[in-house]
């Protein structure tokens, strides 16, 4: 394709002389004045401008400066046109912006010459500053992936604060578009408020976490975290005032705040947005210390601290974006649900319809039997010889995951399960739930038998005890049923063997026992007040947006539930497992893959619905069960959750891929 040269000069002659001279190479199009060149402008995009200096009306000077002012036209190469060779006509010619001047009446291999020349040097601008975008690109991208890890790991320190950045990003954002601000300016505070936490990196834990009140040392180490975090984020060029956002979002309007004391319009408007959507959102999650509070005394709130503790004007905005439910439509957005942007096959790794993790006849983390194959083995020895049921239970696991990682409490269940092979010999075990194992030993069917081999088991944990230090937190519960003495089938020997564990654990030294029989007797008059007290307690554990999430123990009960619900009332039920892994299997560090399983975590709580239930199956795998969704509709909540993940996580190392079986 031809390049484009326009031509601009009163001269009729000039222009004739340089469309036949620039014809054959070049695309030339002529214009006899500024007035005419701007409207061509205006609808064309040519490579290099020819320009005649003097003109009646405009000349060449002044509609320079035109195409210098205007950001359409500013990067378009000019050669001006002159008959004056004077030495200061041709300083003024570059002073104003002219790539070069060509006198006239013009040489036409001097013009062609230095027409080509500008133009290939134009080229290489173009080229430069291509290559320069595309670096810039890359290095906001890297920029935004450890913004993403950085605030992650932030809200990571604090159980009660899981995705708080990033909610406190979204809502500054949504407010500076309220306030009309440009593009750029409402990404930079989304970025600046990702980050406004990070000196919470310096804040111990245990302060952090601490359910009571604050000493004044910790109150202190508390408020650190606003100049920590300035300290850190100073030298951070690409976001303005992100080290402001960090060191003055806990100022207070009436001056009353930290660690300044500015007061109104001396705090910075980026601290003053985020102070005020970072109260906000404190106000609605529950915190160590409280529950989230109701949406009414929120308001109440909010227009209590109206010229106190922040601007008025931007609490008047804020609570309209409230009040129109601005706020909760970023959880839940329509689009999002329709138009995946991710390749899900170049994403997902295992494609729907694969063996599914779930069918497997072991366990992949153990080693041992799964549970739907375990059971099946136990039904035929029963059918066979009998024998004794075991239900044990691993005490503390949950406290082990919370305070160690997912990955010291997937170490212990191998251990645990080792354990039980080293002692049951041709016995079947498999397990059950997330700490839970069975263990059917076929042909004893004696209860001191049973007993026997329990105590062995307790044995054999001990000695592992004194092996791993990991262990020494823990303790095994065990319930056993007898076929025969408690019952024939395996669902009777479950039952007797479950409620057997109740009662060991809840007495703390017992170790291991058989279910007697009993029962809690009340009387009738008082079944309403129970009833009605039940009810106050649950009401006021508060609402839950999104899926509810609760521990693997609990899952696999309401999973049983779900599964009866759904086959009762035909409606159908799907059981999703998600997995984490490294996108090249390379090996990933124990805190990187915590960060990922964080943001898989959100990313599903925000994606799904209320009715909807999900729980950690492993230090990289989350299991989900969805209410009343149609196997062709998988897709379309797997590539939400997808996108959220990637979302919230920014980097591609650690992709992920899911299995679905019908329930």
């Amino acid at each position: 394709m031809k390049k484009i040269i326009l031509i601009v000069d009163d001269d009729r002659l000039t222009l004739s002389t340089a469309q036949n001279l620039l014809g054959d190479r070049y695309k030339a199009v002529a214009v006899n004045s500024g007035k005419q060149a701007y409207k061509y402008l205006d609808r064309h995009m040519p490579d290099l401008i020819l320009l005649d200096i003097n003109m009646p009306e405009i000349d060449g000077f002044e509609v320079m400066k035109t195409l210098q002012a205007d950001a359409r036209w500013c990067k378009i190469p000019v050669i001006f046109l002159t008959a004056d060779r004077s030495p200061e006509t041709e300083v003024e010619c570059f002073r104003v912006g002219a790539c070069d001047f060509i006198s006239k009446p013009f040489e036409p291999h001097i013009m062609m010459s230095r027409i080509q020349s500008t133009l290939e040097l134009d080229g290489y601008r173009k080229d430069l500053q291509r290559r320069l975008d595309e670096k810039t690109r890359e290095m906001e991208r890297v920029t935004i992936q450890a913004i993403m890890t950085v605030a992650n790991t932030v809200d990571a320190k604090d159980d009660y604060t899981k995705g708080h950045s990033l909610r406190v990003a979204v809502y500054a954002e949504l407010l500076a578009q309220r306030l009309g601000w440009s593009e750029e300016e409402i990404q930079n505070i989304y970025y600046v408020a990702m980050l406004h936490d990070v000196g919470k990196i310096g804040v111990p834990d245990a302060v952090l976490n601490k359910p009571f009140k604050l000493t004044d040392l910790e109150f202190r180490l508390i408020k650190d975290h606003t100049v920590i975090g300035a300290e850190i984020l100073k030298d951070f060029k690409m976001f303005p005032n992100v080290s402001a956002g960090a060191k003055y979002h806990h100022e207070r309007y009436d001056g009353k705040g930290y660690p300044e004391g500015l007061k109104a319009e001396s705090i910075p408007l980026v601290a003053r947005i985020i102070g005020l959507v970072d109260s906000y959102d404190a106000m609605t999650s529950n915190r160590v210390y409280r529950r989230r509070l109701n949406d009414d005394v929120v308001m109440e709130e909010l227009q209590r601290g109206k010229g106190t503790q922040w601007d008025p004007d931007l609490v008047d905005i804020f609570m309209e974006l409230v009040k129109e439910g601005a706020l909760e439509k970023q959880w839940m957005l329509e689009d999002d649900m329709a138009a995946p942007i991710f390749d899900s096959e170049k994403i997902y790794g295992n494609a729907v319809g694969n063996e599914s993790v779930l069918d497997a006849p072991t366990d992949y983390l153990t080693g041992v039997l799964s549970k739907r194959k375990g059971v099946n083995e136990i039904e035929a020895g029963l059918r066979g010889a009998g024998g004794s049921l075991m239900v044990i239970d691993l005490d503390n696991f949950r406290h082990v995951n919370r305070t160690h990682g997912h990955l010291a409490g997937d170490y212990a269940l191998r251990l645990t399960a080792d354990v039980l092979r080293e002692v049951c010999g041709q016995g079947i075990v498999c397990r059950s739930g997330g700490d839970e194992f069975l263990f059917f030993a076929e042909g004893v069917r004696s209860r001191d038998k049973a007993v026997g081999m329990v105590e062995e088991i307790l044995r054999a944990f001990s000695r592992k005890q004194e092996e791993a230090y990991l262990l020494k937190e823990m303790q095994l519960s065990i319930g056993i049923s007898v076929s025969g003495t408690d019952g024939q089938d395996f669902e009777e020997l479950y039952r007797r063997a479950d409620k057997a564990l109740y009662h060991v654990k809840q007495n703390q030294d017992v170790r291991y026992g058989f279910f007697e029989g009993g029962s809690m007797i009340r009387r009738p008059e008082h079944a309403k007040s129970d009833l009605e007290a039940v009810l106050g307690m649950i009401k006021t554990q508060g609402s839950r947006q999104g899926a509810f999430q609760v521990e693997y123990a609990e899952f696999a009960h309401i999973y049983d539930f779900v599964s009866r619900f759904s086959k009762r009332n035909s409606q159908p039920t799907q059981l999703l497992l998600f997995t984490l892994f490294s996108a090249d299997n390379s090996e990933i560090r124990l805190e990187r893959m915590e960060v990922a399983m964080q943001c898989m975590e959100q990313s599903i709580c925000k994606s799904l619905r209320g009715v909807d239930v999900g729980t950690r199956y492993s230090s990289s795998q989350f299991l989900v069960v969805l209410m009343g969704t149609e196997r062709e509709n998988i897709r379309v909540v797997t590539d939400r959750i997808v996108q959220n993940y990637f979302k919230l996580y920014g980097g591609r190392d650690i992709t992920v891929s899911y299995d679905v079986a019908d329930c």
